[in-house]
């Protein structure tokens, strides 16, 4: 079914919103603006898969109350940027939610598998992705385009159902809620803070304070300006021309010509924002001016993060499962940083939920000197006892 209409829709929902799940996908362009641009929206719900256009459809508040319905569950596959959009046109978090993606993660079946290698390893149907690089905001559509759309919904049911099975014969289906809750944390789809981009500009540790002031102001608004372009923001102006005006501070449109790489078509445009924004970094109070942030040692001891990587790969060829989908080489580094640095392991997801149990506590038992790693006679990874640990006990 293809929804042009608001009527289609109003009906289509009518249709819909008492289910208990909902498989959902979206087809968007996002290559040169900020914001994605949504092309379509595809639905599977009581054995009806629609796929909506909201180009033809500009009012999708009857789809997008059902959305928001704390009763429907909504599954995707690899689902973050759905929801982001879903997220924006809602006004609130999408919740609960099941991605199918993360699940057959949880299986084993690697961390950032296909929904097509899903597809065929569930319910043994070929798929074929022939459609990846449509202009999905382009009209008409052809009707290949459509049923490619619906593919991803249609499939997506059975899928879901089937996963399901397996996370239950595996007992695994408890560690679900861990995943999917920073998928219904609204926190995780802000837009970034606009007086926080100078940190992204490399070299703005080597600016002077007043300098640093000027160059907050000017990130700041290349940032809103992107939003109100629908933009990039390097599309305005790249980094370095943004760092040349903060270090030199041209008091007029016609000293900023003069600077590589800033367009003149843009100085004309924007020259007078752009002075504005010079202006109240100067006026900035000297105890308001942030101070760069301190150059941290990131640096672990040599063969401590290896000796976490090894027993990590250990409980995952134990558990079958993708040595990343327990914790990956960052979360390692953070958890031996924090606590070498003697700071708190607060916030890492190995010391939370099922990781904590299958793996965080005996992390923090090889950290103390507690346990240790030895090659057996079979050359594989064992966990054992530390010699000064057996004397404790």
């Amino acid at each position: 079914m293809y929804i042009t209409t608001q009527e289609q829709l109003t009906s289509y929902c009518s249709q819909i919103e008492n289910c208990q799940w909902l498989a959902i996908d979206t087809e968007f362009v996002r290559e040169k603006s900020y914001y994605h641009h949504l092309g379509l929206i595809q639905v599977s719900g009581n054995g009806l898969c629609a796929a909506i256009d909201p180009i033809a459809v500009k009012n999708l508040d009857c789809l997008m109350e059902v959305f928001k319905k704390k009763s429907v569950l909504k599954v995707f596959h690899a689902g973050k940027q759905d929801l982001e959009i879903l997220n924006r046109l809602c006004g609130m978090a999408i919740s609960p939610v099941f991605d199918t993606q993360v699940a057959a993660s949880l299986l084993g079946w690697g961390s950032q598998i296909s929904f097509a290698k899903v597809v065929q390893k569930t319910i043994s149907k070929k798929i074929y992705k022939t459609e990846t690089y449509t202009d999905w905001c382009r009209r008409p559509l052809s009707t290949n385009q459509i049923e490619y759309a619906l593919d991803d919904v249609r499939y997506l049911a059975p899928v879901y159902e089937n996963l399901l099975g397996h996370l239950k014969k595996a007992n695994r289906l408890e560690w679900l809620q861990d995943e999917f809750s920073p998928l219904e944390d609204s926190k995780n789809y802000d837009l970034p803070d606009p007086r926080k981009q100078y940190m992204r500009i490399k070299n703005f540790r080597n600016l002077r304070p007043r300098n640093l002031a000027v160059l907050i102001e000017l990130s700041a608004w290349r940032e809103l300006e992107a939003r109100k372009r629908d933009c990039h923001p390097r599309s305005i102006m790249r980094d370095e021309p943004l760092l040349e005006i903060a270090r030199i501070l041209p008091k007029d449109s016609s000293a900023m010509e003069s600077i590589r790489g800033l367009h003149q078509k843009e100085v004309h445009k924007s020259g007078e924002m752009i002075l504005d924004a010079i202006e109240r970094g100067k006026k900035i109070p000297e105890d308001e001016i942030p101070k760069s942030p301190e150059i941290k040692n990131y640096s672990t001891q040599p063969g401590v993060e290896e000796l976490l990587a090894a027993y990590v790969q250990m409980r995952a060829v134990e558990l079958k499962i993708e040595a990343t989908v327990l914790a990956d080489r960052k979360l390692i580094h953070d958890i031996v940083l924090r606590f070498e640095q003697n700071e708190p392991l607060d916030g890492n997801s190995l010391f939370y939920g099922w990781r904590n149990e299958l793996i965080g506590k005996t992390v923090l038992e090889i950290l103390n000197g507690k346990k240790g790693l030895v090659v057996n006679g079979k050359g594989r990874v064992r966990l054992i006892p530390t010699k000064e640990n057996l004397q404790a006990q």
